[in-house]
């Protein structure tokens, strides 16, 4: 860990069409569906490391900032917010945002399975303002979905949500800039938009450390701490990497 201060198998097609809305058993199991195991796959395909894993070493650093009043940006598959609320260590709440109904649904769903659902709250979204008032977020976090928005807006956005002294956590791959990842990058962007259909996540822009760095100083955070979670096999290689902000 560094803190930055100023002071095998054959791959599959991933299967990206969220579920279709429809009523839901109320003894739906909390584990993951077709869907949320597309994510998991997607998730290994892109950054070398088990979903689940990651999410609770993003859990693990949320809990330990002993913050309360966390913001989760994106619900998607609502595993993080629940791995979270139910935690031992976690005594405080989560407000979960989506602009996706159905995804939300199915969240609210498994925390009443669970039983945490008095602990946690989806609510819709209209990016890129986030519903909430200035100042309220203690703690706000951004999974594997920073590179799909404008950084300074996404950036500014969490600066205002955020309470003095908040932490804005960003789990992203961090690629660093060279020829060879130019050519890789650009073959990844044909395979994502042509051949998995997933012209969104095609159009994403990753960042490397540098420029990480210098997005969050200027937009007026005074320390960054940035974890990789795994040892890169090359120079060139991503990093899936927790970058802690604190403003």
């Amino acid at each position: 860990m560094k803190s930055e201060t100023r002071g095998e198998t054959a791959q599959k097609r991933f299967d990206f069409t969220p579920p279709r809305p429809r009523p839901f058993l109320s003894g739906l199991p909390a584990g993951i569906d077709t869907y949320d195991e597309g994510v998991a796959r997607f998730f290994r395909w892109r950054t070398g490391l088990d979903y689940h894993w990651a999410i609770d070493q993003i859990v693990d650093f949320v809990i330990n900032t002993h913050r309360t009043r966390v913001v989760d940006m994106l619900t998607d598959t609502g595993t993080f917010a629940l791995r979270l609320i139910g935690r031992k260590g976690f005594a405080g709440r989560v407000y979960s945002f989506d602009t996706n109904i159905t995804l939300l649904e199915r969240a609210r769903q498994r925390a009443r399975h669970m039983g945490l659902d008095q602990n946690v709250e989806f609510r819709q979204v209209a990016e890129p303002r986030c519903p909430l008032p200035d100042g309220f977020a203690e703690v706000i976090v951004s999974i594997f979905d920073f590179h799909r928005h404008p950084a300074q807006q996404f950036i500014a956005e969490a600066v205002r949500v955020l309470c003095p002294d908040g932490h804005l956590i960003l789990a992203e791959v961090l690629e660093p800039k060279s020829t060879r990842n130019r050519w890789r990058n650009l073959f990844k962007r044909l395979h994502l938009k042509y051949v998995l259909k997933n012209p969104t996540e095609a159009e994403g822009n990753y960042y490397d450390r540098e420029e990480m760095i210098d997005l969050i100083f200027s937009a007026g955070f005074r320390q960054i701490v940035i974890q990789g979670l795994k040892v890169p096999a090359s120079p060139d290689d991503g990093v899936f990497s927790l970058i802690a902000a604190t403003r």
